[in-house]
């Protein structure tokens, strides 16, 4: 009966080990794309009040080829993308825009509204269903600069993967992002003045829902099979 216990512990326990890092962790992102025809800078010209950020880029997008081009940007209204060889996490995150600020919660079926979420943490636990990750980007020349870009982007470039990130735009920093990113700034040369921000605010508010619960139900799916095939097999082994 003891053995029995254990064996469910241990499937148990791996079971964890696996589906959680998958949940957190798994990109599902390419599952939604569609293949729409790449960002020009006549489709920049002609509508000067469409966010751009996060769509595909075009040959005539400007590339950044050092952090003195991104320096030259104007907040919130040139465009550009990058092409970089290497990246780097701050640990440094930011609450995503499309995500609600404040902690919800169900009471007799009424949806209670609690605290604010902070707008900047560094917990090395945090969730990324809500938060989104300061990165330093290495450029062409070698400078680097600050960005926030889709997680697919992150792990091509990992991977070490020549890739051409989504249109960016220049974005402001918080005092309190700024406090916390000023050491790894300064430790790697980079300016703090703004963010290259890659997202798609509109397309991530449509389909964050759909994410998070395709990666519950794989991570729920992948419990289920390690758990239930290694108690099984503890079992077998113990009637042997």
């Amino acid at each position: 009966m003891i053995k029995e216990k254990l064996i469910t512990m241990l499937g148990t326990v791996l079971a964890l080990a696996v589906s959680v890092p998958l949940f957190l962790h798994w990109n599902p992102e390419f599952l939604f794309r569609e293949e729409n025809a790449p960002v020009t800078a006549a489709d920049i010209r002609q509508n000067p009040t469409k966010d751009f950020a996060g769509a595909q880029a075009g040959d005539d997008i400007p590339r950044l080829s050092g952090a003195e081009d991104f320096s030259a940007l104007l907040y919130g209204i040139d465009y550009a993308t990058a092409e970089p060889t290497d990246i780097i996490a701050t640990g440094v995150y930011s609450l995503k825009p499309w995500v609600n600020p404040y902690r919800t919660r169900q009471v007799n079926g009424r949806t209670v509204t609690g605290k604010r979420k902070p707008q900047i943490v560094t917990s090395p636990f945090v969730l990324e269903e809500d938060y989104n990750q300061y990165y330093l980007l290495k450029l062409p020349d070698g400078t680097f600069l600050l960005a926030q870009i889709p997680p697919d982007a992150v792990s091509a470039i990992r991977q070490g993967e020549h890739m051409t990130l989504p249109v960016g735009r220049k974005d402001g920093l918080t005092d309190t992002a700024r406090n916390h990113l000023a050491t790894i700034c300064e430790t790697y040369d980079v300016s703090m003045d703004g963010v290259f921000y890659a997202f798609s605010e509109e397309w991530y508010r449509e389909h964050s829902f759909s994410l998070f619960l395709l990666r519950f139900s794989a991570a729920a799916v992948v419990f289920f099979v390690v758990a239930v095939g290694v108690i099984l097999t503890g079992n077998r082994i113990l009637k042997q």
